[in-house]
């Protein structure tokens, strides 16, 4: 139980309902990408039989992103339902829970500012952290909405942390530090061409191209 092949079928099951929906291995993922990624994922319980199952947000102009998002937030099944692979109605009661609760949340997250007022399902401390203390992402965010002052301070901060680091948070860092010395030199034209280079990136490194839409990141849009 919780195969491959199950958690396929479910998927493709729910995106064939939606035209804006396309699955990746595990992954519903939400279209349009521009610069949130949205997606649904499934993956194995300690009991073969119980899947688990989670919504993803995350910048698509993370260099080292994933289709995880920020990090995996958990959502279940009404208790009163099917939660099994092997109970009747399962899979029906799986497309009414993202129909009803989840796909109307994602949907809701278009722009980068939403990423920070996601509503309609309980959002994680591990969530919010990654999201508004995580100093690569804290660049990462300035820089994409202007704010170079501020991203120059946390860059000030780490901009060396990679050249001792040997973990697999290395080369977050040292991509954050590349971007923040463009913020420090106040290269607004190089700040922009490499955040769409980095969203690029990610979508062509996830096969997400046929839903990307290139977008004007905020920081284009101030006068």
């Amino acid at each position: 139980m919780t195969t491959k092949k199950q958690i396929k079928q479910l998927l493709e099951a729910v995106a064939s309902r939606h035209d804006d929906l396309i699955v990746r291995g595990p992954f519903i993922v939400l279209a349009p990408l521009q610069h949130v990624l949205r997606s649904i994922s499934i993956d194995r319980s300690w009991n073969a039989d119980y899947p688990r199952f989670y919504w993803h947000i995350g910048h698509a102009f993370n260099p080292t992103g994933s289709l995880q998002g920020l990090c995996p937030d958990i959502f279940w099944l009404p208790k009163e339902g099917p939660r099994f692979w092997s109970d009747s109605g399962f899979t029906e009661a799986v497309v009414e829970t993202l129909e009803r609760r989840i796909l109307p949340m994602l949907r809701r997250v278009r722009s980068i500012e939403d990423m920070f007022r996601v509503e309609g399902e309980p959002r994680s401390y591990e969530y919010d952290n990654w999201l508004n203390h995580y100093e690569p992402y804290q660049i990462h965010m300035h820089a994409a909405f202007g704010r170079f002052d501020e991203a120059a301070v946390v860059y000030e901060k780490i901009k060396d942390w990679h050249l001792m680091m040997k973990n697999g948070r290395q080369p977050e860092f040292k991509y954050a530090s590349q971007l923040g010395a463009l913020v420090a030199a106040q290269d607004r034209e190089a700040v922009v061409s490499l955040l769409h280079d980095w969203e690029e990136d990610f979508a062509r490194r996830k096969d997400l191209l046929p839903i990307y839409e290139r977008t004007p990141f905020p920081l284009e849009l101030q006068p």
